[in-house]
């Protein structure tokens, strides 16, 4: 796959959906250890920062030649580690982690994120698989048809 292409069904699915299940993590969380603080407009805009930077790691996965089940799965863990220390360190250091228990709940809410994005990615995927399937057995029986 190109890089074109990669850019644009894996990052940028990964980020719309990243910044979605972002949205509801931060409700969810701000719930439970901030319930009293009030947002002005530019809190929209985290999610979509989170969500750019959530998509940089993404490009661990990027590879020009098929990789092996053993490759794909050591890429996915170094994203996923990528993932945690980047969005954490980021949040470190803005001051915005104020307990141990924030941190371990914000890095299962990244983990949760990632499993999602995962999962619509593989369901995309598979159905993508199925449709581009079906248009060959369709050519292959029409072909066959005219012999």
């Amino acid at each position: 796959m190109d890089f074109k292409t990669f850019f644009v069904k894996k990052v940028m699915m990964s980020f719309f959906v990243s910044v979605t299940c972002i949205c509801a993590a931060m409700a969810l969380v701000g719930m439970v250890f901030e319930p009293d603080a009030r947002f002005s407009y530019e809190a929209f805009l985290s999610p979509l920062i989170f969500g750019a930077t959530a998509s940089i790691p993404s490009l661990v996965q990027y590879s020009k030649k098929d990789l092996s089940l053993r490759q794909t799965a050591i890429r996915n863990v170094l994203h996923f580690l990528l993932l945690e220390a980047v969005i954490l360190s980021i949040l470190y250091f803005l001051g915005l982690l104020t307990s141990v228990s924030m941190a371990v709940s914000l890095g299962i809410s990244i983990f949760v994120i990632d499993l999602t994005v995962n999962l619509v990615m593989w369901i995309n995927d598979k159905r993508t698989a199925k449709e581009f399937n079906y248009a060959l057995k369709k050519l292959q029986d029409d072909y066959g048809a005219g012999e």
